[in-house]
């Protein structure tokens, strides 16, 4: 399947669609797990999968850190926004530094992992990066307790005279299988002009245990705890994982 349109051709639409001011929050609680497994404010931090560098305008108050990303439109992105940040090339599944960290942070990349040896592989890069009780946070992006068909989410944001507004629908075309689509639909104003473009993402689909499964092989010990925002459903148990890379 070829590379989803967001992160080619409409790269430019990444602001739009995951703006810095949406992650204060989620950093806090990558942050709060962190602090907890002894990694210190200072510390060098890995993130795989570093995309648009939204996250990294607040990870890199605390931490040093270090991205990779597989697209070059993202990195650029990332580079503009965040010009104190290293940022290299890579695929979080076989990716290979040379260097270690103290801590890795894997977010929503691992969403793209439709396979579970994608998974897996991308826990065992995680490792390679980590000294023996170094960490990995990391967030099942979608798992199969909390998977709604046809799911639909509406997003709007604007900048200057450009607004894009974003509307995301998830299918799940087969149960038995490890990933599902989640279509983009782009409503693109500027001025009196009004475009319309579409993207379609393929998103892995595990049950929990699975993706704890494929941890443990990669070598970490992971702790499942709840995913603390404030614009959760307090009805919908999201978790967060904290594992642990085993001496």
């Amino acid at each position: 399947m070829s590379s989803p349109r967001l992160y080619d051709d409409l790269a430019w639409v990444w602001p739009f669609v995951s703006p810095p001011e949406e992650y204060p929050e989620e950093v806090v609680t990558f942050r709060r797990r962190f602090q907890q497994k002894g990694v210190p404010d200072g510390a060098h931090i890995l993130h795989l999968g570093s995309g648009g560098g939204s996250i990294d305008v607040h990870l890199k108050q605390p931490y040093r850190v270090t991205g990779v990303d597989l697209s070059a439109p993202m990195r650029a992105h990332a580079a503009r926004l965040n010009p104190d940040v290293e940022y290299l090339p890579g695929d979080i599944r076989d990716v290979r530094l040379g260097r270690t960290f103290d801590a890795v942070l894997l977010h929503d990349a691992s969403a793209y992992m439709t396979s579970l040896e994608d998974l897996l592989a991308a826990y065992r890069t995680a490792a390679a990066h980590l000294r023996p009780g170094g960490v990995m946070v990391t967030l099942p992006e979608e798992i199969r307790s909390c998977f709604e068909q046809n799911r639909t989410t509406c997003s709007s944001y604007t900048q200057g005279d450009r607004t894009v507004s974003t509307m995301y629908i998830d299918h799940d075309p087969d149960e038995t299988d490890t990933w599902f689509e989640s279509t983009f639909v782009f409503h693109i104003r500027e001025g009196n002009r009004i475009t319309v473009e579409t993207d379609t993402h393929r998103v892995g689909l595990y049950h929990l245990d699975d993706m704890l499964t494929a941890m443990r092989e990669a070598g970490f010990d992971p702790e499942v705890s709840r995913w603390e925002l404030p614009d959760l459903d307090p009805d919908e148990d999201r978790p967060l994982v904290t594992a642990t890379k085993q001496g």
